[in-house]
């Protein structure tokens, strides 16, 4: 019986990485894991997947709408994690004993059933940091701090990071006398200022309820983006500058962060170079999050970066070297009865740190030598019965075509890949 041919394909929104994406996205996570350590955070993991009640209503509405849920094989309603908070929320509740303030970090993928467009995908990667326990500016100012030097260790430039606090917007909203109800359709409006414009948040306001006179001073404060002097945002700002004084840092009042649970500082990070992408690091402070799943509330504070929406704007940019491949050399197999030698070789060049793949077939070098050429395989190590005879072994830099013969005996030490 013959089986029907399955077509090869992937979800809309969902991706594979070959090699030379992949080692780029690699390399990238690499550097932002360094980056959190050297702020003195921690590495956290959670599961993927979660109790539906654990992730819904955090989000609000729309959030609800976007996540991944369904019922498993034994009838439980779970969900695929929509962010990397509410799963450090959970945990905070359900290990007390942590010291605080804690500082964590975690660089894993997340799924939200959206609409696909430019840098945005329905699996993608996030990489969080959070400070945990404490109220203090100061723990405000460090995530500031760290996402800017984050940042500019993976080579970015052009960045601006807009802060805004949602104290402000709370007391704005009471001097405006805009209902409570109304006030979450406001900030989502206000959110989209830098796509939509004044007259595109306008009618979204007008929409909402919100009536003429209101809508008026809603813009004009957003327009005019005066930070109230005296207040702890620009107290935040000061202290985020002293501890980076090269940080692109400006309040925005139209910053609102469409997430119900923020509860002070809120910020977006753009590419100035590259604003269509929108914002690729945000985040805030959420002091009452962990106080839906315990009796005690911890106040918190941290920032998200959407990896693979930087990663496609930095790629846009040309700021993402590429390579094809993390093998650095290729060893070539020229005759069968060498081959106790090529695996001696081999294993020599792994356990000095060179990482080397061995041809399988024996026989034209010429066909061994474009492989190497094509994987972007930068040496290749030639020994042949001649070079056995003589105890020594050719390496060929393919990049440049340049060659150089070394001892046999002696290779790892003569061998050196810079």
């Amino acid at each position: 019986m013959c089986m029907a041919k399955i077509e090869p394909k992937t979800l809309k929104g969902f991706r594979d990485f070959l090699p030379p994406e992949q080692i780029a996205r690699a390399r990238f996570i690499a550097t932002i894991q360094a980056s959190f350590e050297t702020f003195g955070f921690d590495p956290l993991e959670t599961p993927a997947l979660e109790y539906a009640e654990t992730l819904t209503g955090k989000y609000g509405d729309e959030g609800d709408k976007l996540m991944y849920r369904f019922r498993d094989n034994g009838d439980r309603d779970v969900a695929l994690r929509y962010d990397l908070t509410i799963p450090l929320a959970r945990v905070v509740a359900m290990n007390g004993e942590l010291k605080k303030p804690w500082r964590r970090y975690q660089i894993a993928p997340v799924w939200r059933a959206e609409n696909t467009q430019k840098g945005r995908y329905r699996e993608f990667y996030q990489a969080d940091a959070d400070i945990v326990g404490s109220t203090n500016p100061l723990a405000d100012a460090e995530i500031l701090a760290l996402a800017g030097s984050t940042l500019t260790r993976l080579g970015v430039k052009d960045f601006e990071i807009r802060v805004n606090d949602r104290r402000l917007l709370d007391a704005f909203f009471d001097t405006e006398k805009i209902d409570t109800a109304k006030r979450i359709d406001v900030l989502r409006a206000m959110d989209k200022f830098a796509k939509i414009g004044e007259s595109g948040v306008a009618d979204e306001l007008a929409k909402a309820g919100i009536d003429a006179s209101a809508v008026k001073n809603i813009l004009k404060a957003v327009v005019s983006n005066e930070i109230p002097e005296g207040s702890e945002l620009e107290k935040i700002i000061t202290l985020a500058r002293e501890m980076n004084p090269d940080l692109k840092i400006s309040f925005d009042f139209s910053i609102a962060r469409g997430l119900d649970y923020y509860t002070g500082l809120i910020f977006e990070t753009v590419l100035t170079s590259a604003p269509a992408y929108g914002s690729v690091l945000s985040g805030g402070r959420y002091d009452n999050l962990v106080g839906m799943f315990s009796n005690r509330e911890v106040p918190a504070v941290g920032m998200s970066i959407g990896l693979d929406r930087l990663l496609s704007a930095l790629a846009e940019l040309k700021l993402i070297d590429t390579v094809s491949t993390t093998t650095k050399a290729l060893v070539i197999n020229m005759d069968e009865s060498l081959q106790s030698d090529y695996l001696r070789m081999v294993s020599e060049l792994r356990t000095a740190g060179i990482n080397t793949a061995l041809y399988y077939e024996s026989g034209d070098m010429g066909k061994q030598l474009k492989y190497a050429s094509d994987r972007g395989i930068r040496y290749a190590v030639i020994y042949g019965i001649d070079e056995a005879k003589e105890g020594k072994v050719v390496i060929k830099d393919l990049s440049t075509g340049e060659q150089k013969t070394s001892n046999f005996k002696n290779i790892t030490k003569e061998f050196s890949i810079k």
